[in-house]
């Protein structure tokens, strides 16, 4: 069975050859330590072939134009504004944090032009990976969703957190036009052929819990993220959402809105595979939840074993699941923490479970 049919199966809640991998690469250091070299950008093809070199089998390519992804290289500390007007400080990789925003009153919205869909660049990431892809990996053309651009990118934080009380008309014009833009960027993706599904971050949470409150997500985003769900879904792929934090208040919502999986379960956060599983058997596919912020980072290779496992016993039975961890591979993760977890996956995952898995120690 190939990577895509492993992925597509488990994401229809049906059981594979066995359980999928999925990991964001997001470390300089294990790309150069797994492929002796580094890129200075995201490119596709590099993360199709380290995706492939480490037995991943799932490969995250967003479209150019996903803010904090540089289209073009900077120097360490450089200022420099995107597309849609977001000023950055270059200072990371792959995902470069802002320094301001260009939305700050409906004034600003006024004169503000919303970047071109139909752009000479728009696909490069996506196209080098499908063009690398001869492994048939899954590829997961990767958006922003609205919430995350109305608090990082169009809008600050702060100014979305007024704005919602004394402008909300504006809200939901700023959603509406961004999702149009999403659709219509999600278009030109699927006519390229080789996407396999459509994947938006779109991050509600904080460890303690949502960072609005629930009416306030139902009022402002909920609708938006639905549309933008629907739209996606009407080319006939399944639509994974990656978004962080604790949402436990807000997760019937979510589910509700039609997506195929939900990334990361994120356990700092409180969220509970086995719930999860449990809750919404047959409607989302969890992916996840190795803890890579603790487990991945200071412990041994046993450590993430032990823990994968775990993972492997709650959410593998019936089919229906990913394993990953809780967000992403990235500087501070040992190449050996990594491999670790992949390969306890290939062992011990297969379906139908044997009793080395079902003896094994957790």
């Amino acid at each position: 069975m190939t990577s895509r049919e492993r992925i597509l199966i488990a994401l229809k809640g049906g059981i594979p050859d066995r359980v999928p991998v999925w990991e964001y690469l997001f470390s300089l250091r294990l790309q150069k330590e797994v492929m002796g070299r580094n890129t200075v950008l995201y490119e596709g093809k590099m993360q199709v072939d380290m995706a492939a070199k480490m037995g991943i089998d799932v490969v995250w390519a967003p479209v150019n134009g996903f803010c904090g992804i540089e289209d073009v290289p900077h120097n360490l500390n450089e200022i420099y504004k995107d597309e849609w007007g977001v000023t950055y400080r270059k200072n990371g990789w792959p995902i470069i944090a802002q320094v301001d925003t260009p939305i700050k009153s409906r004034e600003d919205w006024a004169n503000y032009k919303m970047p071109s869909v139909n752009t000479p660049g728009r696909l490069t990431i996506l196209k080098d990976a499908i063009a690398a892809n001869d492994k048939q990996l899954a590829i997961a053309a990767g958006f922003l969703g609205p919430f995350t651009m109305m608090t990082w990118y169009l809008m600050d934080f702060e100014t979305l957190s007024m704005t919602l009380f004394m402008d909300p008309d504006l809200v939901h014009e700023m959603n509406e036009a961004f999702v149009e833009w999403a659709l219509g960027s999600a278009k030109l993706a699927f006519e390229t052929g080789g996407v396999d599904l459509f994947h938006i971050s779109d991050d509600w949470g904080g460890t303690g819990g949502l960072l609005i409150s629930p009416d306030q997500f139902r009022e402002f985003f909920i609708g938006p993220f639905e549309k933008l769900v629907k739209g996606l879904k009407s080319y006939g792929v399944p639509v994974i959402m990656h978004n962080d934090g604790n949402l436990w208040e807000i997760l019937d919502d979510l589910v509700n809105t039609g997506i195929d999986a939900y990334h990361p379960v994120e356990k700092a956060a409180s969220m509970d595979l086995a719930k999860i599983k449990e809750l919404y058997k047959g409607r989302v596919c969890p992916i996840g939840n190795v803890n890579n912020k603790t487990t991945m980072v200071t412990g041994t290779p046993d450590d993430v074993i032990k823990e994968t496992l775990e993972c492997l016993k709650t959410g593998a039975p019936g089919g229906g699941y990913i394993l990953s961890t809780d967000h992403s591979l990235h500087d501070d993760i040992p190449l050996a923490n990594a491999m670790a977890l992949i390969e306890t996956v290939k062992k011990y995952g297969r379906y139908p479970f044997n009793a080395e898995l079902n003896n094994a120690e957790c």
